[in-house]
């Protein structure tokens, strides 16, 4: 990040396992470890060309990306239909952005912006080491903040604060707050300041701006008890500055180590609730249309959550040009207590923030998704002995964690005028200056966190915007061409080859080359109702152009399960047409072309436990529009266990490899998951490919799957033992090589994606809710069973006897442990539907785990 420096940070005590010297020796440099990613806590780095190999915990990271177009995306951009009539009004806008500079001064405004969890403690110490400190930029200045922004988080522990409103902490905090300033207080002014029962937000600010601060608003949000109550929430403060929003929240998210779900559940809910007041004001119309028609990408996020407002009348949080959110948001890192402190005593900030919950669900595009955040090089906030900066030694010993964060809203991207969509608006970023932590605190079980941010502050002249505006509308009327003309960089989009989960894009440019406004939008072809396959999106799909004006259009393709099906079986290809019309102008014909490999990864259960020969061979073969029912690929239809499924757990149902202590907790290698992917879908032998133990039989060639064999017969309703009697359970040996435990953690890795890209579930879509149901009440598992499809019931009860064994011969030592994460890890046998929404996303978490708890019994 451009501008982005560190923060000095004081001298620390002794904590625990963590003396002052090794505390102060803490190392930034980044110096990336050879360690073992956690199966179920953490996300392993992406591989564009290749399956992502997640599990349940973050099946969104697989299928955030389907859901994006099934369901309405909580991160695309939103963009309005544009219609000849309103394309005057569109344009006018959409140029008076780009073009502010003609009639903007921008100014300089700097924020310090703090959050503390105070622990229900009164300033009765000095704030000045946390609001003043080293504030020197790297020219040796000091920083002179136009703003202070703080929030305060557990400003009572006491639960009867739930229940009444007592000004006095308040009153106190933005005392200590001015009086922590010095000389320099008497230059500062509250702006203002909300609580929400434990939680306050308060804005100060200098005299000189009192003036010119207007449109000040304050709203919350509770989320705690009953979603409701505000021991857990948001706050949030909104106001003009000359001609600029700004806006805050300070937040304070569930708290535990497991509720990562909840947390991300908490910031939607907040920032969906918190609603200002909008003064219409035409100078700012422009401004506006930025945020409502210029596909805003937190607009659109409440938008796509079925915000619906009236946004004319309305703001929300992300109707602003400044926007930070700050508080104790509560993520945590996915490391033991023990691991944290000795990685910290060794300097390894960069590993810890590999499992940093906040990073790995940014990443994963699971929450603040449209936010910023400064590069981490401090120590983490919680938890310590109050009074001192000893990490956690009571009984409960709670992880060192960044709790405490600070963010802001990214800048929009402007895709017109630009080949490059990259190209920002330098007005509207807000540049990081220090971001850091602040020891010498000690009221406190957290530390406070400080940053120091720059912003651009526009005051916009009347008669120059006038100007500028009547030169636009004069480009519109002074030709006496009325004929839309328009070119394309390209017709032929071609993505190459095409892997299964793989994202590609390629991009194209349409240009205005007549003298009129050109509006432009992709229409169906006949007899279609949408303008694109499924496995392509367009985006922006419509817009203006003014004359001599550019646009990058971008096209993403992804073969996904839910569409994947009738390309694995060769039925369909990545091939089409797609139609853009300039409006009173020339439709172009833009074709979409691109080479599928095959996988067995994303057919339907009963499709493959048909199929004699592999995926590969059957797509080879495949003409076009020929079904594969009737093929001479195709078993007899008793045929009821996939052959692949057959072949992953032929290599690891054994008591050699049911002996490797880490076995369903790590992950495995990537490149090891993507060749045992290979040969599921070519036919060829583990062998080849997986490097394994001199001390392991052949893992795949030690019992074959023939058709018409045992376990091609499917299993009696009233058999859970394994349909393959081949499966040798005496192999006793304990010496396993570092290869086979590479080799079993990502044949595991590679299981679970196949049941995760299953287009139809092992527990169908429609048996969701009774599945969860039977995981409440024993007795509904049977009439669950009854209900399954057989080919469903049969993988489902061969699985099931897999896991089983698998727990019982654990070692003693990690026994529970793998219990746990198999029952975390295989939760992907049931899923709801793409569109179905989740009340409770916790709670069907739970829902979902207790099913398996309960399956494992039967």
């Amino acid at each position: 990040m451009a501008g982005s420096r560190n923060m000095p940070n004081t001298a620390v005590s002794v904590t625990a396992n963590l003396n002052e010297r090794e505390l102060r020796n803490i190392s930034v440099e980044k110096n990336k470890r050879d360690t073992k990613l956690s199966r179920a806590k953490t996300l392993p780095s992406r591989n564009p060309s290749a399956i992502p190999y997640v599990l349940p915990v973050q099946r969104q990271d697989t299928m955030a990306l389907i859901n994006l177009r099934r369901a309405g995306s909580v991160l695309t951009k939103k963009m309005r239909e544009i219609t000849l009539t309103g394309a005057k009004k569109h344009w006018v806008n959409a140029r008076l952005k780009d073009q502010e500079d003609k009639f903007v001064t921008w100014d300089n405004a700097s924020l310090f912006v703090g959050t503390w969890n105070v622990h229900g403690s009164l300033p009765d110490e000095s704030l000045s080491k946390w609001t003043l400190g080293t504030l020197k930029l790297e020219n040796g200045k000091p920083f002179d903040p136009d703003f202070y922004v703080i929030g305060l988080q557990e400003m009572e522990t006491d639960t009867g604060a739930y229940l009444r409103y007592d000004p006095t902490k308040e009153t106190a905090w933005v005392n200590a707050i001015l009086a922590s300033l010095g000389e320099k207080a008497k230059d500062y002014c509250k702006i203002v300041s909300k609580q929400l029962v434990t939680m306050l937000l308060i804005v100060i600010g200098k005299n000189c701006h009192k003036a010119h601060i207007s449109e000040v608003s304050t709203c919350y949000a509770g989320v705690g008890l009953m979603n409701m109550m505000g021991n857990k929430g948001g706050i949030s403060a909104r106001f003009r500055f000359r001609d600029s929003y700004l806006c805050f929240v300070t937040s304070h998210l569930a708290a535990f180590q497991d509720k990562i779900e909840k947390r991300n559940q908490d910031f939607a809910e907040i920032s969906k609730r918190l609603v200002f007041p909008h003064r219409v004001d035409s100078r700012m119309d422009y401004v506006n249309y930025s945020w409502n028609d210029g596909g805003d990408e937190g607009v659109s996020f409440l938008e796509n959550n079925d915000v619906v407002r009236d946004w004319t009348q309305e703001a929300s949080i992300f109707h602003t040009d400044h926007l930070v959110w700050l508080g104790d948001l509560n993520y945590r890192i996915n490391l033991p207590e023990a691991e944290i402190k000795t990685r910290l005593r060794q300097g390894e900030l960069d590993l810890l923030l590999e499992y940093d919950q906040l990073s790995i669900e940014r990443q994963a595009g699971r929450t603040f998704t449209m936010f910023d955040e400064g590069v981490i090089n401090f120590l983490p906030t919680y938890k310590f002995d109050s009074g001192t900066s000893i990490y956690d030694t009571s009984e409960k010993r709670r992880a060192p964690s960044w709790t405490d964060r600070i963010l802001w809203k990214k800048e929009n991207i402007n895709l017109f005028d630009n080949e490059d969509e990259n190209d920002k608006n330098p007005h509207s970023k807000m540049d990081l200056l220090a971001y850091g932590n602040c020891m010498d605190m000690m009221l406190s079980d957290h530390k406070p966190v400080r940053a120091l941010i720059h912003t651009k502050i526009r005051t916009i002249d009347s008669r120059k915007q006038e100007a500028t505006k009547k030169a636009l509308v004069q480009q519109l009327t002074e030709t006496q061409d009325n004929i839309t003309k328009g070119q394309i960089s390209t017709s032929f989009i071609d993505f190459g080859d095409v892997q299964f989960m793989e994202y590609k894009e390629k991009k194209l440019i349409l240009e205005n080359t007549g003298q009129v406004l050109a509006p432009f939008r992709f229409i169906p072809k006949m007899d279609e109702q949408q303008v694109c396959p499924p496995w392509l999106n367009i985006h922006p799909t419509s817009g203006v152009l003014g004359p001599g004006e550019k646009v990058v259009i971008q096209f993403d393709l992804m073969i996904d399960p839910s569409i994947s099906a009738p390309f694995n079986e060769g039925q369909e290809k990545i091939d089409d047409i797609l139609v853009l019309r300039l409006e009173n102008g020339k439709d172009f014909f833009i074709i979409i072309s691109g080479k599928y490999a095959p996988t067995c990864f994303g057919v339907p259960l009963h499709r493959l436990s048909q199929m004699t020969v592999p995926v590969s061979e059957i797509a080879k073969s495949q003409k076009p529009h020929q079904h594969l029912s009737g093929e001479s690929q195709l078993q007899g239809q008793h045929a009821t266990l996939p052959k692949e499924l057959w072949r992953l757990l032929n290599f690891l149902w054994n008591r050699h490899m049911f002996c490797i202590k880490n076995l369903f907790v790590d992950h495995g290698d990537r490149v090891t998951s993507d060749c045992i992917r290979k040969c599921l879908d070519t036919g060829e032998s583990f062998d080849t490919v997986i490097p394994v133990g001199d001390d392991a039989d052949s893992m795949d060639a030690g019992a074959s799957f023939q058709p018409g064999a045992s376990v091609q017969t499917g299993v009696p309703k009233n058999d859970v033992k394994p349909a393959s009697t081949s499966v040798n359970m005496s192999l006793v040996t304990d010496v396993v090589s570092q290869k086979e435990i590479v080799a079993a953690n990502s044949m595991v890795d590679v299981l679970v994606a196949f049941l995760e890209c299953l287009p139809e579930p092992v527990i169908p879509t429609n048996l969701y809710l009774r599945a969860l149901e039977a995981g409440e009440v024993p007795e509904a598992m049977n009439l669950l069973m009854d209900g399954l499809p057989h080919d469903h019931l049969n993988v489902l009860r061969y699985i099931t006897s897999f896991l089983k064994d698998a727990i019982n011969y654990a070692p003693p030592s990690c026994k529970q442990e793998r219990k746990d994460r198999i029952v975390e890890t295989f939760t992907v046998l049931l899923r709801p539907r793409f569109d179905f929404k989740e009340r409770n996303p916790v709670r069907a978490k739970d829902k979902r785990e207790k099913f398996m708890i309960q399956l494992l019994k039967t």
